[in-house]
């Protein structure tokens, strides 16, 4: 008995998704002989050809079924999936639209549309999409799935990570929910469980170039770069312009310190399709990853409108603006891009964190919050990972910690802690002058000064990143080497155990009683070195000497000229271009510290 047409259908199927393209080709093949207009047979040969990364068969093939009916969803939702392949968002909707329109209740075209809208940030679109998918199919594992992505991109990671499991629980092997799991277990600093839920997603589906990315990216957390090349490379050869593969092989390049070549084959990417939004954002983001502000700053002025007034556009505009010590330019467009209220901060005042604050960035602003507090109440609101060093500001005690006050500020809540920023450094120089924001407290102050060592050595503070391509502890110690101070480390997390390497070094992390007691540590050395970090934040905030090393990449924060730093006059900077092996940032730390020590 032969096999039929839909059994060999199903069978090529099974085969295309466990990766065996040449057997499923041939069963597809053998389909097209007898039957050369088979739908069914043509779309799966064209999903066969985008999943092995052969983008122009997969075209012809969705062409010829096009051409034969081009009122067929099942096609139009394919030829979606190829524009999304080849970064052609537009057409992509434009299809999906069409196949929503011919068959309102086609599923794959439903729930494609709404991540494609979640993904460019259109939330209210995103949310009516992926309600009319979780119409469709309540409780179905893709809905779930694109149901988490939705809640992280909103930042809600409690939300995301129940909605993966649950699409976990019902199907162990769904590849998108484990590769979702491990973006958010790399987000929380847990690269083990992240590497291990990655890999069990690419060997799950090897050549999806999604799961490729996200493995190739926890690779790349856990300084693992070579291994997050070869494998990006892999892909980059099959999928030359597919945007997540360029950009993920783009970023490694660059922490590889390959600058030059990852810029330049973005480049060439972007040359392809200089007028596509997403290619042009992507590059502005590679960019920004290699330290290239001033590139930055001149493509935005060029852009056409319809980019250039892209919240993430202007964002990252401000951002190369702060880099370049242009920080009134950069608080005004964020003032015009929020919208703020015009003129100077009256007290009283209500500040709130968004959901996952950026840490650094809220040391760095809570100085604000500080300064007015010294002028009226304030209250704050919102979550924090730093609540104990909101107790160290010299101001504390005029800062009342509040639930959300449903009567107060932008959509029922106070003013951003960025908003307060901008209005205070467009609207209140005076408010805006570095002063010292954080106290230490005495009692404990005194304690660490008993249990560091009396004799005349100087005490540096130090610390680390516990992975390439950040400044390592090998790097710290061969700065220290024969010098006569006594390095005391305020590594607290899983990097204070290399310290094994490094006796010669005092163990503070050991004895800290919370993240804020770095404060009264930071208070009783003599200097701070490291790479961005909260260390050095706090000895800014105190007013006490510090160099930061830091990459041309660098954060807002760390803006300055030369060796000066705008946000903290007390620390000095050493930039250097992105080099993992920090050879010259070493020799000039070295000097650096016998400068500040002699």
């Amino acid at each position: 008995m032969n096999l039929t047409t839909p059994e060999k259908c199903d069978a090529a199927e099974r085969l295309i998704e466990k990766g065996r393209f040449e057997d499923a080709e041939f069963l597809l093949d053998q389909v097209l002989e007898s039957h050369p207009s088979e739908m069914r047979a043509l779309v799966s040969k064209a999903g066969l050809h985008m999943k092995a990364g052969r983008l122009p068969d997969a075209k012809r093939c969705l062409q010829g079924a096009y051409d034969k009916n081009p009122g067929v969803p099942l096609v139009l939702s394919n030829m979606a999936s190829l524009a999304l392949l080849e970064s052609r968002v537009p057409d992509a909707i434009t299809h999906l639209l069409e196949a929503n329109a011919l068959q309102p209740d086609f599923f794959p075209a439903v729930l494609l549309l709404a991540q494609i809208h979640q993904q460019a940030g259109d939330m209210r679109q995103a949310s009516k999409w992926l309600a009319e998918a979780s119409r469709l199919k309540p409780g179905n594992t893709d809905v779930l799935v694109a149901s988490a992505a939705f809640e992280l991109s909103r930042e809600r990671i409690s939300e995301a990570t129940a909605l993966y499991d649950k699409a976990l629980a019902i199907d162990p092997d769904h590849v998108p929910a484990l590769s979702g799991l491990a973006q958010l277990r790399a987000l929380a600093g847990d690269y083990e469980a992240a590497g291990e839920l990655a890999k069990r997603a690419h060997l799950l589906a090897p050549t999806d170039p999604d799961t490729a990315v996200i493995l190739a990216r926890t690779y790349q957390k856990a300084g693992a770069l070579a291994d997050a090349q070869k494998l990006i490379e892999r892909f980059r050869n099959r999928y030359a312009d597919y945007a997540p593969v360029v950009l993920q092989a783009a970023e490694i390049l660059i922490a590889r310190g390959q600058v030059a070549e990852a810029l330049s084959v973005c480049a060439a990417w972007l040359r392809k399709s200089p007028a596509d939004a997403v290619r042009i954002v992507g590059f502005l983001k590679v960019l920004k990853k290699a330290g290239a502000w001033k590139q930055i700053d001149q493509m935005c002025g060029t852009l056409p409108e319809d980019v250039s007034a892209r919240d993430l556009v202007r964002s990252l505009r401000e951002e190369a603006l702060h880099a370049l010590g242009r920080s009134e330019e950069a608080w005004a467009s964020w003032a015009a891009r929020r919208e703020l209220a015009p003129g100077r901060p009256e007290t009283p005042l209500h500040v709130t964190l968004p959901g996952r604050t950026p840490l650094l960035d809220e040391l760095v602003l809570m100085r604000f919050a500080n300064a007015w507090a010294n002028v009226g109440p304030i209250k704050r609101s919102g979550p924090s990972l730093i609540d104990g060093l909101w107790k160290k500001l010299t101001a504390s005690s005029g800062i009342d910690v509040v639930s959300e006050d449903p009567q107060l500020g932008l959509n029922g809540r106070g003013e951003l802690l960025a908003d307060l920023a901008a209005r205070t450094c467009l609207n209140a120089h005076d408010m805006a002058c570095f002063k010292p924001y954080l106290a230490a407290e005495p009692a404990r102050e005194n304690e660490w000064r008993q249990a560091l060592p009396q004799d005349e050595r100087p005490l540096v503070g130090v610390f680390w990143e516990g992975t390439a391509p950040g400044l390592q502890i090998d790097h710290l110690m061969k700065v220290f080497a024969g010098k006569p101070y006594v390095p005391v480390s305020l590594q607290f997390d899983e990097a204070r155990h290399q310290l094994r390497m490094w006796p010669e070094a005092i163990d503070a992390g050991v004895a800290l009683a919370g993240l804020e007691d770095i404060v009264n540590v930071v208070n009783c050395l003599d200097l701070v070195v490291g790479p961005d970090g909260i260390p050095l934040h706090i000895a800014g905030a105190l007013g006490r000497k510090g160099v930061a090393v830091l990459p041309e990449n660098h954060e807002w924060y760390w803006a300055g000229t030369g060796a000066e730093s705008l946000w903290y006059p007390s620390v000095k900077r050493i930039v250097r271009p992105i080099d993992p092996t920090w050879k010259d940032a070493i020799c000039a730390l070295s000097s650096e510290i016998d400068m500040h020590l002699s």
